[in-house]
């Protein structure tokens, strides 16, 4: 077990080969591996007992050409914090900047972020002094920690002796600031009492949240305080693993039951195997469960995850299937979002499912609100008017460039007859550009889309041309700069609405 709870192991130790040389060619008593005896054994004091805080090495790496292995990945994909020890081995070490990277990239796609409060994640620690210019940009604005014996800023130094005062000095600030770290992530990943809202109750919505791999737990947990601080929602999410697969499949049947939305998070790990199964996994089992006995589905991964890139076949095989398959679409979406979107578009898809009832026949079934990341945050208004309007919503934040991240873009256009560009922060030509590029895969792939939106969100937009349109498919431009003008919206849906009848 961890000291922070949701990862494998709390510090990931990364170091250059060379670092660890000895003259007589013993690695247990070269300066790495004192290093690391000595900080376990500083954090398992300030933790007050054996074996609180892990820490993860790769031992075998005795040699510059060792081979890739992918357990030193996913351990840093595991890992709550990560300390660098930076020397001119590590400075010229390809697999030493490839795992910086990996951790520097996970951390930032965590619920947590880079920084738990006003502490950085990443912890260098200097053998030799090094200029900050010459810093990889991974280290960020930390000021590191100093393990060498350098006394003026044109000398480099040599490692601190570890046998020294002045090495019981260094490792001392490293310690402190390390535990104080990880107890603040300890804080902000701690598993909440259990609530009501796992118990049976009368007249709620509820919901399954899956099992997730172990890189997703912080963001299960976020989303599962957040549905929650609703008192109309009751989250199911008590549902063994570690189980052997019949009583496991047995819990998970008796959850869907009950639940009115089942939701499923995925990386590009498959997450933990069944206790008794070799090569099966809880979180796609659970998934293939509620996609065959559930009433509703939501199917998440993070926008950048390429199925390609997936090392387990069958992980990749599924996802595949689930987001080309055809599905019933008021039951099932498929996102692909930032994690920190998986909580509103639960609660849109909610909503979506408790108005359905009553949806008008001849109502657009799904509008694509296409928006730049950083009008992201100005969406829900125009989120929510849609689901009181019994219209589906799907958010697609892109990037800089209009002809970014397209497959993802073509896939979300197979599912709508409606598309708004959300048109705030972002250059006019952005836009146009969006609608261009829209407009030619719906035609040239056959796609419903029928009708198409511009979101003239705030700031004014002086001598914008709404008059402006599109080939084959009109454009309808509505101002809001003024404020939220649903009539506008509502004239749009009634075009849609006349376009498929």
């Amino acid at each position: 077990m961890s000291w922070v709870p949701g990862y494998e192991c709390d510090v990931f130790l990364s170091y250059s080969h060379v670092d660890n040389l000895t003259p007589d060619n013993e690695p247990d008593a070269g300066w790495v591996a004192q290093f690391h005896k000595r900080l376990e054994l500083a954090l398992t004091q300030k933790a007050g007992r054996s074996g609180a805080i892990t820490i993860w090495r790769d031992e075998r790496r005795l040699r510059g050409n060792l081979l890739f292995d992918k357990s030193i990945q996913d351990a840093v994909q595991r890992s709550a914090v990560f300390v660098p020890l930076y020397s001119h081995g590590y400075a010229n070490s390809a697999y030493c900047a490839d795992e910086l990277k990996w951790f520097y990239e996970k951390a930032q796609k965590e619920s947590i972020g880079l920084a738990a409060g006003d502490s950085y994640r990443i912890f260098p620690v200097f053998l030799n002094r090094f200029a900050p210019a010459v810093w990889p940009k991974e280290f960020g604005r930390t000021s590191g920690f100093p393990f060498n014996d350098s006394a003026r800023a044109e000398d480099e130094g040599e490692p601190s002796d570890p046998g020294s005062e002045l090495f019981r000095t260094q490792l001392r600030a490293l310690k402190d600031s390390l535990f104080v770290t990880l107890e603040r992530l300890r804080n902000l990943t701690a598993k909440p009492a259990p609530v009501a809202s796992d118990v049976d109750a009368t007249d709620v919505f509820r919901i399954f949240l899956a099992d997730v791999p172990d890189v997703l737990t912080p963001v299960r947990r976020r989303v599962i305080n957040e549905l929650r601080q609703q008192p109309s929602l009751q989250v199911l999410s008590s549902v063994p693993p570690p189980s052997e697969d019949e009583p496991h499949r047995t819990a998970v049947l008796a959850a869907l039951t009950r639940a009115d939305l089942s939701v499923h998070l995925f990386s590009d790990s498959p997450g933990r195997e069944i206790d008794d199964r070799e090569g099966v996994y809880y979180p796609q089992t659970q998934a293939e469960l509620a996609l065959e006995h559930g009433k509703s589905q939501i199917v998440w991964v993070p926008e950048t995850l390429k199925t390609e890139n997936i090392l387990d076949p069958g992980l990749a095989a599924f996802l595949e299937r689930v987001e080309s398959g055809k599905r019933k679409r008021d039951t099932f979406e498929f996102l692909r979002t930032t994690p920190a979107a998986v909580t509103a578009e639960i609660l849109a898809k909610i909503e979506h499912i408790q108005n359905q009832a009553n949806t008008p026949e001849e109502a657009p079934g799904a509008a694509l609100i296409d928006t730049h990341f950083k009008d992201q945050l100005q969406t829900f208004e125009l989120m929510r008017y849609l689901v009181d309007r019994k219209v589906q919503p799907y958010l697609n934040p892109q990037e800089d460039n209009p002809s970014s991240n397209l497959e993802i873009f073509t896939q979300r256009l197979k599912q709508v007859s409606l598309l708004i560009v959300f048109y705030g922060a972002v250059a006019e030509e952005w836009v146009r550009a969006r609608l261009g590029v829209a407009i030619q895969i719906a035609i040239a792939e056959n796609f419903p889309l029928r009708a198409c939106g511009v979101y003239v969100a705030p700031p004014q937009k002086p001598g914008l041309n709404t008059r402006a349109s599109q080939r084959f498919i009109r454009v309808d431009w509505m101002d809001h700069t003024g404020g939220f003008d649903g009539a506008a919206i509502d004239r749009l849906l009634e075009h849609a609405r006349s376009l498929e009848a």
